[in-house]
């Protein structure tokens, strides 16, 4: 057997072929010379990858009642992932519930069940559409489940419709959505797996269910399908019912073919003959198409099966090949899609098959077409029609790839069939294989057709179909596939880069700012560049303009006491010197401002606060307080509520209510008088006391009084239950610490509590506290939320008895003020809603502790942090605008599946739909063309896109925010404006790199843009920004209306100031000293640049094995990652005379097809090369040094699902991420330094963030390990991957080790993803087997708790209880899995 390999002579790496015997002779020989010598031990170490962004591509759209009729639910189905949306009376698509932990990729989807069979039961499950993520499903094998896991809860019913998934290992997954005790949805899970002799043969690449959903097939690419008898729903509810696990297949059957697997659907029989099962299978057999028909009655046994004919019915020659197979619902027939012409077959049964062509006329393609030939039909979609209707009609709807909508109407009374063949209109864009029509019931008299397109080269999106109109687009299906390239804002300095990067971390007293990260994503006029984001979502539906500024704004019900969905909602705003009320209807369609007459609120004075609570509702102004209760109606002048009494006598009246809290119907507040500050309170009916309940007939009495006397420098209070009674807290900014002071309410005790006003070393200035909210409450423990003017937000923990600190936690959010506020309206436990720096956050706590165990920690539990981003579906370029105020909208009037959001911005009220599903949002800025390679320029701030539009190539400068295009080529001499650059604006060609240079002699530095073309072309490209003084915008408004109030850039100039011509396609160029070296074809080339000559200089050139795709510089050293022979080191070598050489010091010593090499430093004394290739592996190369023969050695390597195309570093942590402090703040630091909960974090290395992007959209994390922090969680891994419960379709059967292997260098890969999900299911206990008391467990835990141990530097109490040592690797999880952005 003969093999290629690589070795090193005279200098150079060649590649030669050898057989086995010379490779064993020159081992050995090798062997002996190595025994005389010391070769160098490269170090450990492993590579952690987690997944933080999943390709969006959508493969299906599947609408079913997952959950009861009465919801319209659609199923998004991509490569490895399940979300459930929920079609809303608005149009409006809203997530409910998403699973993406199958750990192999979906090969096919189909729905299984029939709403007409159903016999639904709808009290037994509504289907809440508050969900949670998903939960913990439940395995089934071949209908069994697994020990522990979560069966069907006996007396529930079983949901209409379910979900049949066909994974790439074989197995067949029914998933089904279960409602949880708490109002959730969580998935159950069934399995089956597929024969042995299947596996070869990729099963599932056909799936197909009968009507009656009594069977399904599963086919192979070719040469075999199964037929499976399913259970009738009858029985698979008595199932249900008993509590027992689902077992969905009743009986199966193999069929063999002898071909290629063409198509596979099962025909609708005739209306009166339901137990009629009819199979169409078209096979290539010796290469003609043939049909194959299967035909037997519900009662039959499935091993009698057979086809009607051997050898089925021959397809003539033009009809080999169809695209698309429709089953129609009348008279057994179908129709076939070929690129042409389309054709409705029938007869097939009578075996007298008859053809019926229709739609032989071509549209020529829309703008929205990618290629040159003509654009095919991809996807069909049957509209629900009314039952009378559909006994002789079927109608279609087709679409084309270039987004060509074709309406077809089906007659089986017409001699023809096709009664109608005719276009609807274009969708303008592009249209994959997923499209579906959604059951759309409009209220009133505009109804219509509903279809979801997943898109292809692009986004897709919902459309509204209505008779002889165009489609009219609804909102967009966000998808960022493909992408080609990837860029952050990250800005690393050619030397040093680790120190500046920690020394910009501890400059503590400056903000963060996070990096962004972007990338070129789509093609055609769908080409963009998309900013990824992540959290939750807020989708704009309402703008209202207000001709004053709002501060503040609260969301109120006009009766107080009632939520009916007919119900309008009232608008409480706060302005500069006054209040104004807004009414919105029910139907969000009419606002109108009421005035004071109407509302019976104050609108004299500006509002401080108010609140509603059970039929109280509370205005306190700044000169009044009104209460409402029910009828009731009272409003306190300034007289009353600003005199100040203490013991019987009136020391005097303040001037204003500065601050004001409420808590039901009693009002805190102070005011100022005479230099010092009041605290004062209103209340009725004792309010002070947790359990009063006032008669609604018995009118209300009221005491106000004054509390306490205060300094003015009261920054914030609050009340809040202390040992079952309300008590008031004061906060004062004073000489070096922040007091918090708890009065009770008849004022006969007080307790103060002292927080330090700087924190840490570097003594952060915290600023005095602005809001406090409450905590979650649990037995003895208080805990508040404390709001700083410097954009801290403190967390305590507080003893009840005694109100001492147990724990603290200090999160920074910006550098303005914190506003923290509890979200009551959240179906989330313990949300709150924050704001700092106009951004705005969903805070809610983190995943709940294993054990209530004391452990010395210096900070609270953290929390759950999302950003809430605005989002537009006519504008998906937005910028978030400034948002000063945050509210909820009552549910009526929400639209979204949690609620939603009353923002403030200016003088602008937003009304939006919001959904707590963390997810990414990405922010799209259009290109119109087809973007290849994408560069953020630090010098100008902005970003350059090589793109190419109306067919030819061009540069683009894009604001990053907002989207608006700079661009402005010029000459380079005239300086006059022209369409496109010298070099530029070519047909058939495409921009491969883009780079940003400065060039530095003489104490002067010059910026260039560097563009390289596939053609050979290298331009040096100059740019600035126009002289003119900058337009500034006063107000500008997007399409909504939306003030973004920006600033107009000054358009770039930009030409080209030098340029190469090569032979051969230039694919990497890369910046040094005195030049550039780039690579054309498989040669290398340094040229430097002369100045006095103003031309560049050719210094060396070096032929490479084969053409360099990425290169990189340092030192003199250049990485040269190569298409197919992996990464090569040459180094530049520049004599005293000024000649320059090349000269080879290191190769890799495997062939890689490389896509993208990075060079990490920090972790030794050399780089390690991280480098991807296009077999879904990412590995770590280190150079040896003083060897024989230097090579790089592999470090590690990690098989992901996806390629990465590119490799980016960013410092992207969310600014409350403690890698933007040095040391963890806390009020005793002491405790800090003994506490093993934190030691991981200080070994972790503080470089930027690795990240990559694969081409169908998918973002990885990728973070190298220490080799006891991979012990550690490979020796978890490695129990993982053999649990049902955490890999429920890939588990192995063997025996988990004990101790770690380093070999092959794939065990050096920790698969994140997999440990998140032991993190979020709070797994550990059952994959340590606690409980179970067998010695295998007990020698499992053990070597849990001394691994754990060794991470934590034998910090830890080696006789602590295993729920200690649990706790610990929870925390550690969470803090190597916590957010990246």
């Amino acid at each position: 057997m003969a093999f290629e390999t690589r070795s090193f002579v005279n200098g150079q790496w060649t590649t030669t072929t050898m057989n086995v015997n010379a490779v064993l002779q020159h081992y050995d020989q090798q062997d002996k010379e190595d025994s005389l010598g010391n070769l160098e031990t490269p170090p450990v170490f492993g590579m952690l990858t987690q997944t933080l962004i999943r390709s969006p591509l959508v493969h299906w759209i599947l609408p079913a009642r997952f959950r009861s009729s009465e919801r319209n639910d659609v199923a998004f189905i991509g490569d490895d992932f399940v979300q459930i949306k929920e079609l809303r009376p608005d149009r409006q698509l809203w997530d409910v519930v998403r699973k993406e932990n199958f750990g192999a990729r979906i090969r096919n989807a189909r729905v299984i069940g029939s709403t007409k069979s159903s016999s639904w039961e709808i009290n037994g499950f509504t289907g809440s559409t508050q969900v949670k993520d998903e939960e913990e499903d439940v395995d089934m094998d071949d209908g069994e489940h697994s020990p522990g896991a979560n069966l069907p809860r006996k007396g529930s019913s079983l949901p209409p419709q379910m979900l049949l998934l066909q994974l790439d290992t074989g197995d067949s997954v029914f998933l089904m959505l279960r409602q949880t005790t708490t109002g959730g949805l969580e998935f159950v899970t069934s399995r089956r797996r597929v024969p042995k002799p299947m596996l070869r043969l990729q099963p599932g690449m056909y799936l197909t269910v009968d009507p009656s959903s009594r069977y399904m097939a599963v086919g192979c690419s070719e040469a075999v399908f199964a037929i499976y008898g399913l259970h009738s729903r009858d029985q698979l509810v008595e199932q249900y019912r008993q509590g027992y696990p689902l077992n969905y297949v009743e009986s199966e059957k193999h069929v063999s073919v002898p071909g290629v697997i063409l198509k596979m659907e099962f025909l609708h029989p005739s209306p009166d003959d339901e137990t009629h099962i009819i199979l169409l299978v078209l096979v290539i057999i010796r290469g003609r198409t043939r049909m194959q028909v299967y035909e037997w009655q519900t009662d039959t046994d499935l091993k009698s099966v057979r086809p009607h004919s051997s050898r089925g019915h021959l397809l003539d020659e033009r009809r080999q090949m169809p695209l698309l197979l429709i089953p129609l619902t009348i008279k057994s027939s179908f129709i076939l899609i070929y690129e042409d012409y389309m054709t409705v077959c029938h007869g097939i049964l009578e075996g007298h098959l008859q053809f019926s062509d229709f739609s032989r006329n071509i549209d020529p393609p829309t703008s929205f077409h990618h290629g040159k030939r003509s654009p095919i039909w991809t996807a069909w979609a049957r509209p629900a029609r009314r039952e009378q209707y559909a006994v002789n009609r079927d109608d279609i709807y087709i679409v084309r790839e270039d987004g060509i909508v074709k309406f077809v109407e089906i007659d089986s009374e017409d001699d023809d069939f096709v009664k109608g063949d005719n276009n609807v209109g274009d969708l303008e864009s592009n249209c994959g294989s997923a499209l579906a029509y959604l059951d759309y019931k409009a209220n009133d008299s505009k109804s219509g057709d509903v279809l979801v397109t997943g898109g292809d080269s692009g986004a897709g999106g919902t459309y509204f179909l209505r008779a002889r109109k165009v489609p009219l687009f609804s909102e967009p299906i966000q998808n960022w596939s493909p992408a080609s390239d990837f860029a952050t804002t990250f800005l690393p300095t050619d030397r040093n880069r680790i120190d500046d990067w920690k020394a910009s971390h501890i400059r503590k007293d400056v903000v963060p700012r996070p990096d962004r990260l972007f990338a070129t994503v789509g093609k055609g006029l769908q080409g963009a560049i998309t900013e990824f984001r992540r959290g939750f979502e807020a989708k704009l539906g309402f703008v209202v303009d207000y001709p004053n500024p709002v501060m503040e704004a609260w969301v109120l019900c006009p009766t107080f006491d009632s939520f009916d969905d007919d119900e309008a909602s009232l608008f409480l705003l706060s302005l500069g010197d006054k209040s104004a009320v807004l009414c919105l209807s029910g139907d969000a369609n009419d606002i109108e401002s009421l005035d004071e007459h109407q509302t019976k609120f104050d609108l004299r004075f500006r509002t401080i606060t108010a609140c509603m609570h059970e039929g109280h509702a509370v205005q306190v102004t700044e000169q009044s307080i009104v209460i409402k209760n029910g009828s009731i109606f009272n409003v306190y002048e300034k007289d009353e509520v600003l005199e100040i009494k203490q013991d019987g006598n009136v020391l005097g009246y303040g001037q204003m209510i500065e601050k004001a809290a409420i808590h039901e119907d009693l009002v805190l507040f102070t005011t100022i008088s005479n230099g010092h500050l009041y605290l004062q309170i209103l209340e009725q009916n004792n309010s002070n006391t947790m359990e009063h309940d006032p008669s609604p007939h018995s009118p209300p009495t009221t005491k106000i009084c004054t509390l306490s006397r205060f300094s003015p420098n009261v920054s914030s209070i609050a009340l809040c239950a202390v040992k079952q009674s309300l008590c008031a807290i004061v906060a004062e900014e004073r000489d070096g610490y922040l007091a918090l002071t708890f009065l009770t309410l008849s004022g006969t005790s007080s307790e103060e509590l002292k927080i330090p006003s700087t924190l840490g070393e570097e003594k952060i200035h915290l600023g005095a506290i602005v809001s406090i909210a409450v905590g979650p409450s649990s037995t003895g423990l208080l805990t508040l939320l404390c709001g700083t003017r410097c954009g801290w937000l403190i967390t305590l923990d507080l003893a009840e008895s005694s109100l001492d600190i147990l724990s603290s936690r200090y999160d920074r959010f910006g550098g303005g003020q914190v506003i923290i506020r509890s979200d009551e309206l959240s179906t989330l436990d313990n949300s709150y809603f924050l704001s700092c720096d106009f951004n705005i956050y969903s805070l809610c706590p983190s995943y709940p502790q294993v054990a209530a165990i004391s452990l010395p920690r210096e900070r609270s539990p953290p929390w759950k942090v999302n950003q809430i981003w605005l989002t537009d579906a006519s504008r998906p370029e937005l910028h978030p605008p400034e948002i000063h105020s945050i509210a909820r909208l009552r549910p009526n009037i929400s639209g979204g599946a949690a609620g939603g959001l009353l923002l403030v911005s200016g003088s602008q009220l937003l009304l939006t739909s919001f959904s707590t599903q963390e997810k990414a949002i990405s922010r799209f800025l259009p290109i119109k063309g087809t973007p290849s390679r994408l560069l953020y320029s630090s010098t100008l701030d902005l970003l350059i896109v090589g793109a190419v539009v109306d067919g030819v190539t061009t540069l683009r400068f894009i604001d990053q925010n907002t989207g608006e295009d700079l661009s402005a080529p010029c000459d380079e001499k005239t300086k006059e404006s022209v369409s496109y650059i010298q070099g530029l604006g070519r047909p058939d060609e495409r921009i491969s790199h883009l780079l940003e240079w400065p060039y530095s002699k003489d104490g002067k530095t010059w910026h260039f843009v560097i563009v390289a073309t596939n053609a050979g072309r290298l331009l040096i490209v100059s740019a600035s920004p126009e002289k003119r003084s900058p337009q500034m915008g006063n107000g500008i408004t997007n399409g909504n209306g939306i003030d973004s109030a920006t600033t107009m850039r000054p358009k770039i100039q930009f030409f080209t100031r030098y340029k190469f011509r090569s032979d051969e396609p230039i694919y990497s160029v890369v910046g040094y000293p005195d030049g550039l070296i780039w690579g054309s074809g498989k040669y290398l080339y340094c040229d430097a640049l002369d100045l006095r000559e103003k031309k560049f200089r050719r210094m060396a050139g070096h032929e490479l094995p084969s053409p360099a795709f990425n290169l990189g510089y340092e030192d003199g050293i250049i990485y040269a990652m190569t298409n197919a022979h992996s990464l090569e080191l040459v180094r530049l070598v520049i004599g005293d005379d000024g000649e320059a050489e090349f000269v080879h010091t290191h190769a890799d010593q495997v062939c890689r097809d490389s896509f993208h090499h990075m060079a990490i430093e920090g972790f030794t004394d050399r780089p390690i090369h991280l480098l991807s290739d296009k077999h879904c592996s990412l590995a770590g190369l280190w150079p040896t040094q003083n060897t024989r023969a230097e090579t790089l050695d592999t470090l590690f390597e990690a098989e992901l699902p996806h390629s990465i195309l590119k490799l980016r570093s960013a410092k992207c942590r969310p600014v409350w991420d403690a890698v933007w402090r040095t040391d963890p703040p806390n009020i005793q630091p002491s405790v800090a330094a003994q506490d093993p909960i934190m030691t991981l974090g200080r070994t972790l290395k503080s470089v930027p963030e690795i990240l990559g992007l694969s081409i169908d959209g998918s973002l990885s994390h990728f973070t190298i390990l220490e080799t006891k922090t991979w012990r550690f969680l490979r020796f978890i891994i490695d129990l993982a991957i053999r649990s049902p419960q955490v890999c429920e379709f890939t588990y192995k059967d063997d025996v988990a080790p004990l101790e770690p292997a380093t070999t092959p260098k794939r065990m050096m890969h920790v698969n994140g993803d997999i440990l998140r999900r032991c993190l979020e299911d709070r797994s550990l206990e059952g994959l340590l087997g606690i409980g179970l008391g067998s010695e295998e467990s007990r020698i499992v835990i053990a070597r849990f708790c001394e691994l754990l141990g060794e991470l934590h530097e034998g910090m830890l109490d080696a006789s602590a209880a295993t729920e200690v040592y649990l706790e610990l690797g929870y925390q550690d999880l969470e803090l190597l899995l916590r957010p990246v952005w």
